[in-house]
């Protein structure tokens, strides 16, 4: 297995239950450039506050993160959103600015709010309102989440929305993220509704996760993310690992 960032230490887990489920035996090894496990997740503890380096929770809409926490029994250890802190706000020119109520992600559900705020431009705000006129694309390829949101809401909110916000769930450019693989409920409001912002204000309310309501849009844990790749790593094989060893090549 390569890397030991989320993705190399899930698909090593999962391995290794398959393993035990069928009593077989298992030969891995999982090779590590870093002197850490854990890929972009790190959580650092400083004077009582919990400050994530990386990701600093997942989406409850998506049943695998949940479902793999709670077979590692970290069930009791989840974290939701709590409702009395749960304005978010972006860093605009130096300034904290919060992000107009209702914005869901990406697009925004209310109009006034977006029209009052200051976190976007008249032309910024002109453009995500073209939405409600643009037509549904055209083809059934996969595009990334950076040009999707361009394509739709324009280029402010990609960089002051769906930038910062993205960056918090996966660590990585908007541009090389793909769209049906990050956010498939966005690419189906497309092709419903053909417009976002149609398709948000036609929600009676926000769309509940699979996991029904016990859970809100971002969940974490409770001493953090990294909380998830260390219970990961406690259950690979023993001396399976192996840090500081870059791949630089695969042959057959």
């Amino acid at each position: 297995m390569v890397g030991g960032g989320i993705a190399g230490l899930a698909a090593a887990h999962r391995l290794t239950e398959l393993s035990r489920e069928r009593d077989e035996a298992l030969d891995l090894t999982l090779l590590e450039a870093r002197d850490r496990l854990g890929g972009t997740i790190a959580t650092e503890r400083t004077q009582n506050f919990l400050i994530e380096a990386g990701p600093d929770s997942f989406i409850s809409e998506k049943p695998w993160a949940l479902a793999l926490a709670e077979r590692l029994g970290l069930g009791t250890r989840l974290v939701r959103t709590d409702d009395r802190f749960r304005r978010t706000y972006v860093l605009r020119a130096g300034r904290l600015l919060p992000l107009p109520d209702g914005f869901q992600l990406l697009a925004p559900a209310r109009f006034w709010p977006l029209v009052s705020s200051r976190l976007f431009s008249w032309p910024g705000k002109l453009r995500m309102a073209m939405d409600l006129a643009l037509p549904r694309r055209i083809g059934a390829e996969d595009e990334s989440l950076g040009s999707f949101v361009r394509r739709r809401l324009g280029v402010e909110a990609l960089e002051r929305v769906a930038q910062p916000l993205v960056a918090g769930i996966y660590t990585a450019d908007p541009d090389t993220l793909s769209l049906a693989a990050t956010m498939p409920r966005f690419l189906e409001m497309e092709r419903t509704h053909r417009s976002l912002i149609l398709a948000l204000w036609r929600a009676a309310r926000p769309a509940e996760g699979v996991s029904g309501a016990r859970w809100s849009l971002f969940v974490t844990f409770a001493d953090g993310m990294e909380e998830f790749t260390r219970a990961l790593a406690d259950r690979l094989p023993p001396g399976s690992v192996r840090l500081k060893e870059r791949v630089v090549g695969l042959r057959r």
